[in-house]
């Protein structure tokens, strides 16, 4: 600060300090650190964060105290803030062990359905005891950047979780597979032991699994067990074997509603898998598909539910003819290029 044409006395250095230390007063954060940046936390600075409350932000999970700067948590700070009685964010977190994950686990969940209670999307990896240890957490975790799965217990947690269930894994075992497909989170919630929180309009499970990039016909059939809507985004290629189990979807049997398959990563397809496809009586969301063989389209011509093809960029007229003949198909708006 500059006073022009003024000699500072000592009572304008008094006043020069005292506006200082004001102005850095104003500046300094609620508590004696500042929380959004700090890797790490002394049980003192949880204890200090627990009494004055973590600043909420929200999201389409809920609001969560964030903490995703922190890459290391130890069992006695997490003791500390499990306390929290809202949701944490623990975003930064790339690993964590078992003692840590069985305290994170007593962590109390949230009342409001659909939202979550804690956040480790950092996490690419799980080891199988804090896996183990997490899965006893009732409530929701999010795990969206979960890429290897190999606990049934903790799938098994995953798929009692309300709301939609998003993944990261790049690879999927039958097993675990089986697991997930048993989710019902937007219908209900059977988090907590003895207790179902149901929603009464029966709205369906979503499954997204959008970077699994291959699929086995053992793992597909194990998510054919899915009731709702299963998202397979990754799949840039779809063998007419994999095509034939995923079409075993029933819908939902709780309300009579068909499913929905969404496999919009898929940029062509054969005139085998589009008829193993074909079968499948739901919903058929193949946005990402940009050119369509005559036979291909045939064979999607006689599927029965909702199509949608509105990526398609080329048509012959014989294929335009062909799909215009499905009753409940999509197509682009915008003209395409006829062959």
């Amino acid at each position: 600060m500059i006073f022009p044409h003024t000699t500072l006395t000592t009572v304008h250095l008094s006043a020069l300090l005292a506006a200082m230390v004001t102005c850095l007063c104003l500046a300094a954060p609620a508590f004696g650190f500042d929380s959004s940046t700090l890797t790490t936390l002394t049980v003192d600075q949880a204890r200090e964060l627990m009494a004055k409350k973590l600043q909420s932000t929200g999201g389409s999970d809920g609001g969560f105290g964030s903490l995703d700067a922190l890459t290391i948590l130890d069992p006695e700070v997490a003791e500390v803030l499990v306390e929290s009685t809202g949701a944490i964010s623990f975003n930064g977190l790339t690993e964590l062990s078992a003692a840590t994950a069985a305290v994170l686990a007593r962590h109390k969940p949230v009342g409001q359905f659909g939202h979550a209670d804690l956040r480790l999307n950092g996490l690419k990896t799980i080891a199988p005891d804090a896996a183990e240890a997490l899965a006893a957490h009732q409530g929701k975790v999010l795990l969206y950047g979960l890429e290897t799965l190999d606990s049934v217990p903790l799938a098994q947690k995953l798929a009692r979780q309300w709301g939609e269930l998003r993944l990261g894994l790049t690879e999927l075992s039958p097993e675990i597979a089986a697991e997930l497909a048993k989710h019902r989170g937007n219908e209900e919630d059977t988090t907590r032991p003895g207790v179902v929180h149901r929603r009464a309009d029966g709205a369906a499970s979503v499954l997204r699994l959008d970077m699994i990039t291959s699929l086995s016909p053992e793992t597909a059939e194990a998510l054919a067990a899915h009731e709702g809507v299963l998202v397979l985004n990754g799949l840039v290629s779809l063998d007419p074997a994999v095509a034939a189990a995923l079409a075993k979807r029933v819908g939902n049997r709780t309300n009579n509603r068909t499913g929905t398959l969404v496999l919009n990563g898929l940029p062509a397809i054969s005139p085998e898998a589009a008829a193993a496809l074909a079968a499948f009586p739901g919903e058929l969301v193949l946005k990402g598909i940009t050119e369509l063989s005559p036979e291909a389209a045939a064979a999607l011509a006689t599927h029965k539910g909702r199509l949608y093809l509105i990526g398609l960029m080329t048509l012959s007229h014989e294929t335009r003819a062909t799909l215009q003949g499905h009753p409940r198909v999509l197509l682009p708006r915008s003209p395409v290029v006829a062959q």
